[in-house]
């Protein structure tokens, strides 16, 4: 029966680690997701617990049945658990004053924030830290034997711990939510409190040793020494010895919480900032824990020298930690081969993941889990003591954690990063084995026990100093995202593409990094791309301006005076391209102080925000500013744009987009970058239904032809797109700058950009569930989505590539078409194709009986011959280019015209190109180039395109243009494939033999990063 008792405690661990998840992701919707609020949560938890614990073991000494006491305590959990969301309804009508009252004052109101949670959270956390000293005392008081009963005890509430972070975070939470959870556990805790006091009468008569007689003589001579009151050590331990033991436990709570903290961050920036990696970490952590109190237990009623034992635990905390430093920056390298191989599931994949997280924090944790058993068997000599010396135990030991949880985080790692953090806490571990090595010596010296603890030292010290230093960029590579391993990285250029670290810091909340690989530079946040110079330039550019443009199409506001909010500065490229407007104030929160050092790194293309007087830094959360800020905004923009990353999901639930509404004045604008390749279909549409429940007027941009990365736009008022309104933006000599410098050569160019206007958004989002804090739908299903990135290109192969029309404002222009002249007309249809929407080009001219209306403006004649061009077969201004009975590539071009011909024709030129040959013949490239077109390869074709843009002799040939133009089509830059197809256009026109030059064409973009597969997306 004296199992049940251990059954109990197993669910008391369950409930109490699900309670503690689930607060505290409540308390974060209103206090954020800084690093100071989530450690002022953890601490206040971790401090109700530590007192629970002082005070339970007081408690045990006084009652009579201290089983009764837990149960009603267990009871009394759940009852307070079902206030817990009522209290949390009232707080942030507190909390919104002192925000803006003290906000100012760092530490006054990091003060103020941490009483206001330990009011909050110091009753169920001061029961749930009392049940192991009362449950303790009845076990020892009935039982009498509790060398190993104590560890067992631990060990199962640590298991059933670990099975709460599993389960909550892998299956509770995201099927039930929240607040389903909770209540689900309050039934839990009043169920267990409910057994507890049904059951406690019996248990005690059961297993009552007094009148078992049978059981007494199974008893050793150590198990009766201790109902006798006497105790089985080797010798009595003095009172100094034992203190000192104690508090050298505390110090070793710090390091396992240090270690705990500093795994998790190595560990996100290696497997994602997604939930699942916070899950992995602390089970991986738990299951040893519990694993090593089991297996210690039965064997300390035969050590008779605990303090030596705990020594050589320590010992080998360090040099199982040591041997972490070898694994660390390698599981990027097995993620690699993983990612390689036929993937079944995410359940897969996720095992693996934590098979990596095992072999650096298995071995550690074991060893420290072993620990508070033997600790207990060195301080209790006596029975009737026993629930109060295990609550000093635990409560010293979490005093430590409190302590190493706040420091880790707050001071080492920042101090002196994480290699070195981990370092100094291997160190500790050994300074504390030898000074409890000390403490053993010195009550008596034994040689054999002395070298023994000598070796184990040396051991963990030698491993220490031999530790290679972490490989940084290969940590950071991101090989978490599946895609990177099987399309950009090929086995030879992982191991070959070391990137230059310009930049690297272990900041409060991310590890910040800055790479340069080639010619680019790239910031990355946990080892994911946040902003680069290169590829990314036209999303950040545009988020940054668009709301800005969007807004100015209304006819009654006026420009100049607006004040804006931007949540996230990152590269600061955004925050600069904001500042191109002649806006009055534009506040920007940070979360992480790191990316405002990091951002100098851009200063070639960002304007220098910093040094603006109109750029207000804030460095807080930003959706918690913005939800108790008392100012109002014309324009919002918010730059996260990862719903699978922890904490940037919270910024993309319909109570976040409800208050941002509620943040805009009217007429105001909300401008929200989202990434969408790596998700999936069923994710992409909660996020546009989550975001179609907050504001009434939606559009989505992409930020160039054919992208991944979209631009929600949001209002209240309708979203009409007058050119009037546009050419007020373009009218602004910064504003034009700053948008060519992403390709925006005429203001109308905007229009092509659109994604899908309202109706299309509305149809395709229809039937989703929302996005909620409550639920965390895309928090908990979009990580899965990095696994099978291909998800998401197909949706974008569906809406890109499905030959019907998109993003189609027709519906929503003021005044069309009545009041648009051809040249406006002709503009927003060379927009349209310029963006890779030649469909939605014709039918605009067709709509307005502009197809073939031929010298009512020069424009519009022009982009009538780019879409006379733009399918014209090349095969016949390829036999006119090599037309001449002497040109030794006539025979060729004429069979490259088919796939099968240019196939062999490519093969033909490989073989000449391997002879000796004098000089670099541009007709041979150009038949190349022609020959790559035929099989389908652009890629290879725009590279000896690339080659020929010098070469007058083969840029003057009809062919070249044409031959450009659908190339650079193919390659979706359609912008370029324009150009090409003009000059394309006059060639075929004209019958001189030499044609406009091509020769200013786009400079060669064969370097540039593929769509959808660069490590900078």
């Amino acid at each position: 029966m004296h199992r049940l008792v251990f059954i109990f405690f197993l669910f008391s661990g369950f409930s109490s680690l699900v309670f503690e998840v689930i607060w505290a992701r409540m308390l974060q919707q209103v206090f954020g997701t800084t690093s100071f609020a989530i450690s002022t949560l953890l601490t206040a938890f971790m401090a109700g617990l530590a007192i629970g614990s002082l005070l339970g073991g007081r408690l045990a000494r006084q009652v009579k049945s201290p089983l009764r006491i837990y149960g009603i305590l267990e009871a009394s959990i759940g009852l307070y658990a079902l206030l817990v969301p009522l209290l949390l309804a009232y707080l942030p009508t507190l909390y919104a004053p002192l925000f803006e009252r003290f906000m100012g004052d760092f530490y006054l109101f990091s003060l103020l924030r941490f009483v206001a949670v330990f009011v909050i959270l110091v009753l169920p956390t001061t029961l749930m830290g009392a049940t192991l000293p009362l449950v303790s005392q009845w076990l020892a008081d009935r039982q009498r034997i509790f060398h190993g009963s104590i560890g067992l005890l631990y060990g199962a509430n640590t298991l059933g711990a670990c099975l709460g972070t599993f389960l909550a975070g892998f299956v509770l939470l995201p099927a039930f939510g929240l607040h389903t959870t909770n209540l689900i556990f309050v039934g839990v805790n009043l169920a267990l409190g409910a057994a507890v006091l049904l059951s406690y009468r019996r248990l005690e008569r059961s297993i009552a040793h007094e009148e078992n007689p049978e059981l007494q003589a199974e008893l050793s001579e150590d198990d009766m020494a201790l109902i006798q009151g006497g105790t089985a050590l080797a010798r009595p331990i003095p009172t100094w010895a034992l203190r000192l033991t104690l508090t050298l436990f505390g110090l070793t709570g710090l390091v396992a919480m240090s270690y705990q903290v500093l795994w998790t961050r190595a560990y996100v920036i290696t497997l994602g900032s997604s939930t699942y990696s916070f899950t992995l970490v602390l089970t991986a952590i738990l299951i040893a824990i519990a694993l090593g109190s089991v297996l210690v237990s039965p064997l300390l009623k035969r050590v008779q020298r605990p303090i030596y034992l705990l020594a050589l635990l320590q010992a080998l905390v360090a040099a199982s930690a040591t041997v972490g430093f070898y694994v660390l920056d390698r599981i990027p390298a097995f993620l690699y081969d993983r990612a390689r191989d036929t993937i079944s599931g995410v359940g897969e994949i996720y095992a693996y993941q934590f098979g990596l997280v095992a072999l650096v924090v298995f071995l550690p944790s074991l060893f420290q889990g072993m620990s508070f058993p033997v600790v207990v068997r060195a301080v209790n000599a006596r029975i009737e003591e026993t629930g109060e010396e295990v609550g000093a135990a635990y409560a010293f030991n979490t005093a430590g954690s409190i302590v190493g949880s706040f420091a880790a985080g707050f001071v080492i790692m920042p101090w002196l990063g994480m290699q070195r953090a981990i370092a100094t806490m291997i160190l500790v571990n050994l300074t504390v084995a030898a000074l409890l090595c000390a403490i053993e010596l010195s009550q008596r010296f034994e040689p054999r026990r002395a070298l023994t603890m000598l070796l184990a030292l040396l051991t963990g010290a030698s491993l220490f100093y031999i530790a290679p230093p972490i490989d940084r960029a290969r940590l950071s590579a991101g090989m978490f995202r599946v895609h990177l391993a099987r399309e950009v990285y090929s086995p030879k250029s992982f191991e070959s593409s070391t990137p230059e670290i310009l930049y690297y810091e272990d900041g409060l909340t991310a590890t910040t990094s800055v790479e340069k690989r080639g010619g680019g530079v790239a910031l990355k946040a946990n080892g994911k791309p946040e902003a680069s110079d290169g590829a990314d330039m036209d999303t950040q550019i545009l988020v940054g301006l668009l709301p800005f443009v969007a807004r100015s199409a209304f006819a009654d506001v006026a420009l100049g005076q607006e004040e804006a909010a931007m949540v996230g500065f990152g590269s600061g490229v955004t925050a600069g391209a904001s500042l191109q407007w002649p806006l009055k104030r534009l506040e920007v929160v940070e979360i992480e102080a790191t990316m405002i050092e990091a951002s100098r790194f851009f200063e070639h293309v960002n304007h220098r925000p910093l040094e603006d007087p109109r750029h207000v830094l804030i460095e807080s959360d930003g959706r918690n500013y913005l939800e108790y800020s008392p100012r109002t905004y014309d324009v919002i923009v918010s730059e996260p744009s990862n719903p699978w990353i922890a904490g940037v999901s919270s910024l993309f639930t319909v109570e976040y987009f409800e208050r941002v509404r509620q943040k805009l004045n009217p007429g105001g604008v909300y401008g929200q970058w989202v990434q969408l390749y790596e998700l999936h279909p069923d994710n992409v549409r909660r996020v546009f239904a989550t975001f179609l429940a907050a504001f009434p007027h939606v559009h989505a941009f992409s930020s160039k032809a054919k992208s991944t990365d979209l631009i929600l736009l949001g209002s209240d008022r309708p979203l009409a797109f007058p050119p009037e309104g546009f050419e007020r933006a373009w009218s602004i000599d910064t504003v034009r700058t700053e948008l060519q410098r992403v390709g925006i050569k005429d203001v109308m160019d905007l229009y092509g950009l659109a994604f899908m206007n309202q109706a299309e958004l509305e149809a395709f989002a229809a039937g989703s569930e929302l996005n909620t804090d409550d639920n965390g739908l895309l928090e908990f299903n979009a990580p899965h989505d990095l696994i099978f990135y291909s998800v998401g290109e197909l949706f974008f192969a569906r809406h890109y590539f499905s030959g019907e029309i998109y993003g189609d404002l027709r519906p929503y222009l003021q005044n069309w078409p009545t009041d648009w002249s051809p040249n406006q007309i002709a503009r927003l249809a060379r927009g349209a194709w310029r963006a890779g929407k030649a469909d939605l080009a014709r039918d605009i001219l067709h709509e307005t009986g502009l197809r073939n209306a031929r010298g009512r403006d020069p424009l519009l004649d022009e982009l009538i011959g780019v879409l006379d061009a733009d399918h014209l077969p090349i095969a016949p201004a390829a036999e006119a280019t090599f037309a001449a009975s002497d040109d030794p590539y006539q025979e060729a071009a004429q069979r490259a015209g088919s796939p099968q011909g240019a196939k062999q024709v490519i093969q033909e030129l490989y073989e000449q190109q391997r002879a000796p040959r004098q000089g670099y013949d541009g007709r041979r490239g150009l038949l190349h180039a022609y020959a790559l077109t035929v099989s389908g390869d652009a890629r290879g074709a725009q590279r000896q395109l690339d080659h020929l843009h010098n070469i007058p002799d083969v840029t003057h040939t009809p062919l070249y243009p044409l031959l450009a133009g659908q190339v650079y089509q193919a390659r979706r830059r359609y912008r370029e494939a324009y150009r090409a197809l003009s000059l394309a256009t006059l060639a075929t026109d004209l019958p001189t033999p030499h044609p406009p030059t091509a020769h200013d064409l786009p400079a060669p973009v064969n370097a540039l990063p593929e769509p959808h597969t660069s490590p900078a997306d």
